[in-house]
């Protein structure tokens, strides 16, 4: 043994050249377990590809927010365009065909059929004077003629010169007055085609009716599709207008409210 011991004594040990101490052990494990941490936490290529993108998105969202914007504001557009006919449209002041000067109320719409009755202006224009005829004429007017009694004027806008009669201020109405004026066109015409006797005031009325008329029917401009006519003598390939469906006043309730504020009760077309 203590040859052995002698034998090995003759070797030197240097601890720092041939083991490592416990501190460096410990920063060499610590290294390597960052270095594994680091690799744990980095992204796979198609995670980074992903956040990639939506950061591209993100730096752009002014623009993809714009763009929606305008795409639902032209798709709001197309809706108005393509939106149907109501009876009413809240959003806007004016009813097509309403006093503006606020004094009418809203009345409703109906769908009206266009259908040839020519107990109006008979073919035989001298049947134009008979009782029937002239009665027929009469029910289309309501009680009081469209003169109607407006007792405030004040509290509206934009009236015309009233009518001033003794006790009230009074105004007509557009619908009545041309009803009144193509009475008095089918009558002179009928007159003057039958011998029968015709008002002497005939000819400044009739000029006056034709230039109101003219305005009326371009202020309506109705715009209701025709088809082709049915009627005429001649077949002439145009139109008569019947069997065309137009979007309408109800006339029903365009008389039952001029009664209601009529001035007077008279119901005579002439």
């Amino acid at each position: 043994m203590e040859s052995k011991r002698l034998k090995y004594e003759g070797i030197h040990v240097d601890d720092h050249d041939g083991s490592r101490s416990s501190t460096e052990v410990e920063e060499s494990l610590m290294g390597d377990e960052k270095q594994w941490h680091d690799v744990e936490l980095s992204s796979p290529p198609r995670q980074r590809r992903r956040n990639r993108f939506i950061a591209a998105i993100s730096s752009s969202r002014w623009l993809i927010d714009t763009s929606l914007l305008l795409i639902i504001l032209a798709l709001l557009v197309r809706d108005q365009w393509r939106k149907p006919v109501t009876t009413e449209d809240t959003t806007n002041p004016w009813q097509f065909g309403q006093d503006m000067t606020g004094v009418g109320p809203r009345l409703p719409m109906k769908i009206t059929t266009f259908e040839r009755d020519e107990s109006y202006a008979p073919n035989n224009t001298a049947e134009f004077f008979s009782d029937e005829v002239l009665q027929r004429w009469n029910d289309l007017m309501p009680v009081g003629m469209g003169f109607v009694w407006v007792n405030d004027t004040k509290q509206y806008h934009d009236l015309p010169t009233p009518i001033m009669w003794p006790d009230k201020t009074v105004f007509t109405t557009s619908a009545t007055h041309q009803l009144h004026c193509l009475f008095a066109i089918v009558q002179t015409y009928s007159g003057l085609t039958s011998g029968h006797e015709i008002p002497d005031d005939h000819h400044w009325h009739m000029i006056h009716c034709f230039d109101y008329m003219r305005q009326a029917i371009m202020c309506s401009a109705d715009m209701a599709l025709e088809g082709l006519e049915t009627t005429f003598p001649d077949h002439n390939g145009g139109s008569d207008g019947w069997d065309s469906k137009h979007v309408c006043r109800d006339w029903d309730q365009v008389k039952e409210y001029l009664e209601s504020v009529r001035a007077y009760d008279d119901q005579l077309i002439y």
